[in-house]
């Protein structure tokens, strides 16, 4: 793969992000409808923005309205209900779309993404909301839900078996609302399980190195092509799939293609000849397409979430070429490449950090390192290793 050609994918991917762009937003509407907060239902298409802004329209044909907290009191898409639940703290009220957990005598809110510390949000019997943030939840429990003393109920609010999750605060509430409204049954939203993915495009600053193995060859004085060569920088350019991305845990695999051409200069050491000057000028150039599969785990789970990920690929690689050029005899004579076409297995590992861009739309910048190992014959093995710099953008999600 020549340098015009990487270009010229590299700018035809970056045309064609670009024009998808403009249309990306037909992409995430799905069928729900609102009620607003007069009480009036419309149905219609909902695209979810942030945890404060929703887009709706009736159908394709119609423009997107921006409604918030303030202007909806719910809304029902994915066969899950949102509702506004709003906060009032230190003179302030602020205002957030929350799944609905849990809908009865006192009800069970979670946001989509943290805000800060803020998960949850009960809503008591007087429609007060009430925060529930980290360990500050346990408080908040206590002190909002006072009407039941069942032991059962109290063991729950135990400060050594609490833990802030959707499955405990579901658990303390039910429980709750069973003591205190035993005729009165809570309804339990229960979204629709589906897969969720992200498939994207990448693009990679790189800087791509070779070092050849040694041969063991007799005349290995006169001729050695061993040794690390001068690095390529270059791009490496392909596409990814994302199983689960919004999990702590998720798994992806990508396809990457990219390139290198580099060469290294041998003085040559005649211990005949001890003063003689001359050299051999080794060269390679290779291409690659990797498969990497790995493992991606955030370890910052905020509105920047931070992740490591590794894991192992394929690799298909080509050796274009290989030459060394004798200063003293002012020739150029192909090395021999037993197999120039090598399947192999590669590695990469690395850290990276998931941003908003446009509110909602996740944008991922990398920076991680791939390698893969190159057998040209019996006894030489070559070992590539690219360090890369990589921005991966999701055309096609669903969560």
């Amino acid at each position: 793969m020549s340098l015009s050609t990487t270009s010229r994918i590299v700018a035809f991917l970056t045309y064609f992000v670009l024009l998808t762009s403009q249309s990306v937003a037909q992409l995430f509407f799905t069928p729900g409808y609102l009620v607003t907060t007069t009480g009036d239902t419309v149905k219609g298409e909902v695209r979810e923005q942030n945890s404060q802004l929703i887009q709706f329209r009736q159908n394709d044909k119609s423009t997107p309205q921006d409604y918030t907290p303030a202007q909806v009191a719910s809304y029902y898409t994915d066969n899950t209900n949102r509702v506004s639940v709003h906060l009032k703290e230190d003179g302030r009220t602020n205002s957030y779309f929350m799944y609905e957990l849990l809908n009865g005598y006192v009800s069970l809110y979670r946001l989509f993404s943290p805000e800060g510390r803020l998960t949850h949000a009960l809503r008591l019997p007087d429609n007060t909301f009430v925060p529930l943030r980290g360990k500050l939840s346990l408080l908040m429990l206590t002190n909002s839900l006072k009407e039941c003393s069942n032991p059962g109920f109290t063991r729950l609010l135990s400060p050594q078996s609490f833990y802030v999750s959707d499955v405990t605060l579901k658990r303390i509430v039910s429980t709750y609302n069973t003591c205190v409204k035993p005729g009165q049954v809570a309804n339990q939203s229960t979204p629709k399980k589906k897969l969720g993915y992200e498939l994207g495009l990448s693009v990679s600053a790189v800087q791509n190195r070779w070092i050849y193995g040694r041969s063991g060859q007799m005349n290995a004085t006169y001729y050695d092509p061993s040794g690390s060569y001068s690095p390529t920088y270059t791009a490496a350019v392909g596409g990814f799939f994302t199983i689960a991305p919004r999990k702590r845990l998720s798994v992806s695999i990508e396809l990457l293609a990219s390139w290198y051409s580099g060469n290294r200069n041998v003085p040559l050491t005649d211990p005949l000849e001890p003063t003689k000057k001359a050299y051999r000028l080794y060269s390679f150039k290779e291409s690659y397409l990797s498969l990497p599969i790995t493992a991606r785990y955030v370890f910052i789970d905020k509105r920047t979430r931070w992740y490591i990920k590794a894991g192992l690929g394929p690799t298909l690689t080509t050796i274009q070429d290989a030459n060394f050029v004798s200063s003293d005899l002012g020739i150029t004579i192909p090395i021999d490449i037993l197999h120039r076409t090598n399947l192999g297995v590669g590695s990469l590992a690395g850290v990276g950090a998931n941003l908003l861009i446009r509110q909602k739309y996740p944008l991922y910048i990398e920076a991680r390192i791939l390698s893969h190992a190159v057998l040209d014959g019996v006894t030489n093995i070559a070992a590539s290793q690219s360090l890369q710099l990589a921005v991966s953008l999701p055309i096609f999600r669903s969560y």
